[in-house]
């Protein structure tokens, strides 16, 4: 979908930022935080314009969560989503492998975050570091390997609309699903299950007993 003047001021915040960085997204830690520090400000301007985000991108997939892509960047270094989440809806506990800024646009999330004492890859010990309700204008990081693993969750009323600015692009965004009974940790990929429209999948789930 073409780019507001909004998306358009965000996404060049997001480039200049990147100018220098390796192409895969495997900047050190402190280049990670100057990137999303860079990038918050016009995203939280982005927030107070009321026609910042095209309407069709508010919009939930028959009414589950969906990341609406509203920009793809040719080199492969971000992208930028609209996520829906419905009242009700979470997104399980997972970790994000790189950067990512999130700003609120509507509505709101409880995000819980978790610190592991262990991860091997494919296994994880994780316990809960802190809980947040975000609102409308809000903005937060993802700056892993500390505060990469969180889930999120809308308690309502209505949805909840959210601008991500992520690392590499959605089908290459480093991201795994952390499964409680278990303690194994799954690849959870971006899919487009629709034109433009992502949804992240949990992939090798363990069947209930």
């Amino acid at each position: 979908m073409p780019l507001t003047p909004a998306l358009a001021r965000l996404v060049a915040a997001v480039e200049g930022a990147l100018d220098g960085l390796p192409v895969d997204g495997a900047a050190s830690p402190a280049d990670q935080r100057r990137i999303c520090e860079a990038v918050a400000p016009v995203l939280g301007g982005l927030l107070h314009e009321p026609d910042a985000v095209p309407a069709a991108a508010r919009e939930s997939l028959a009414g589950a969560a969906i990341g609406n892509l509203l920009y793809a960047d040719p080199g492969g270094r971000f992208h930028v989503l609209a996520v829906v989440f419905p009242e009700g809806t979470s997104s399980g506990v997972h970790h994000h492998g790189c950067w990512g800024v999130i700003g609120y646009l509507e509505g709101g999330d409880e995000e819980t975050r978790y610190r592991a004492s262990s991860d091997t890859g494919d296994r994880a010990e994780l316990a809960e570091s802190s809980r947040h309700v975000w609102h409308q204008g809000d903005v937060t990081f993802l700056l892993p390997p500390d505060e990469g693993w969180h889930r999120v969750r809308n308690p309502g009323p209505g949805p909840g609309v959210s601008i991500h600015v992520l690392c590499r692009t959605p089908a290459d965004h480093p991201h795994r699903f952390w499964d409680r009974r278990s303690g194994a940790v799954l690849p959870f990929p971006f899919v487009e299950v629709a034109p433009g429209r992502w949804r992240a999948e949990v992939a090798g789930l363990p069947e209930s007993g």
